[in-house]
């Protein structure tokens, strides 16, 4: 690990954000780029019950015009929820020097660290962030040797549940499309081994200047779902495209209990050709309130090459994006963090 990326993790503890002011090294600008608005009115994020007969309508209307909603009936017990959350709350408890034990050796490791791509970023965030690319195990036994069973079998249990959830909300979303089950078969959809799924548990500690930092910069994910469930406590922002309700504007996604949020991202927009839309967001902090969140992402494999479904193309018009795998959007993301996918639209003039 080089001392540049250890300085990195180090500054995302906790113990270190206490500042008499903010540092210019986490001091971020722009962050009025685009006005703030609550989510009333024109922006009303959709809310979706998953035991809705028109299910499948909304979702397509909801991935097509906005490219993020929530979801709430979505049969994940509640108990297995609020084990999670006391079970990350757990970890971010622990002493820096205990959760550096298990600090990440490479920014896409799984561990202890910041934001995968934050060696890229301007600014530091004010963030720390614990990945899980398999299982927990190793880590955790580092970080409890006596007692690491608990937080393992809590994780498992969390990922089975969630990888049931996530099948589900992409067959649907293809079948809002028209797409047939038969057509789904052949997406990396249909064989769900060819499905690569990565969780992210992250903090975003209280800052008295929570108007001069940022928990993590504006982005869209690069693969093709991702799921959301938080803590309780807001702090997850996304850039409503200009419309006739006004210009670009920063939605501030509300807090509903019991719901996870659901982003579609860069991939989903490929294999779509552009009928659903990726949605940047990022993440503000609080003056007060400590916000938890766990992002967990539905990717294809890394050999999976994704490219628009035949049926969605325009034959007048042609795909829109060329044929890419998730490793080639995500070494463009580095070079031009939160602009990957522009790389891979294809010119029709």
């Amino acid at each position: 690990m080089s001392l540049h990326e250890t300085r990195k993790i180090k500054l995302h503890q906790p113990e270190n954000f206490q500042f008499d002011s903010i540092p210019d090294s986490h001091a971020w600008d722009n962050l009025h780029d685009h006005p703030t608005v609550e989510p009333v009115g024109p922006d009303t994020i959709p809310v979706i019950d998953l035991s809705d007969p028109k299910l499948i309508e909304k979702i397509g209307k909801a991935c097509e015009g906005w490219g993020v909603f929530l979801i709430s009936n979505h049969s994940i017990e509640l108990k297995l929820l609020n084990q999670f959350c006391s079970q990350m709350h757990r970890l971010f408890a622990l002493p820096a020097d205990v959760k550096l034990k298990v600090a990440k050796a490479d920014s896409f490791d799984g561990g202890y660290g910041g934001d995968p791509f934050s060696r890229f970023l301007p600014k530091y965030t004010w963030s720390e962030s614990f990945t899980v690319l398999d299982s927990p195990l190793e880590h955790a036994k580092k970080l409890w040797p006596n007692d690491f069973s608990s937080f393992c079998d809590v994780m498992e249990e969390y990922k089975t549940a969630m990888n049931r959830l996530g099948r589900r909300l992409m067959h649907a979303m293809l079948l809002s499309l028209g797409v047939s089950e038969e057509e789904i078969n052949d997406t990396p959809f249909g064989d769900f081994s060819k499905i690569k799924t990565v969780y992210s548990l992250n903090s975003y500690p209280p800052c008295p200047q929570a108007d001069r930092v940022l928990g993590l910069p504006p982005h869209s994910d690069t693969g093709f779902v991702t799921f959301v469930y938080d803590n309780g406590v807001s702090g997850l922002q996304i850039l409503r495209r200009e419309d006739d309700n006004g210009p670009k504007r920063w939605v501030t996604v509300p807090v509903v209990p019991n719901t996870f949020v659901v982003n579609v991202g860069d991939l989903m927009q490929v294999l779509t050709n552009g009928r659903f839309h990726n949605m940047v967001h990022r993440a503000i902090i609080g003056k007060t309130y400590h916000r938890m969140s766990a992002a967990y992402f539905f990717s294809p494999e890394l050999d999976v090459k994704v490219s628009p479904l035949s049926k969605l193309i325009d034959p007048g018009v042609g795909p829109l994006y060329k044929t890419v795998t998730w490793p080639e959007l995500q070494t463009k993301r580095s070079l031009s963090y939160g602009h990957a996918l522009d790389a891979f639209k294809i010119d029709s003039n």
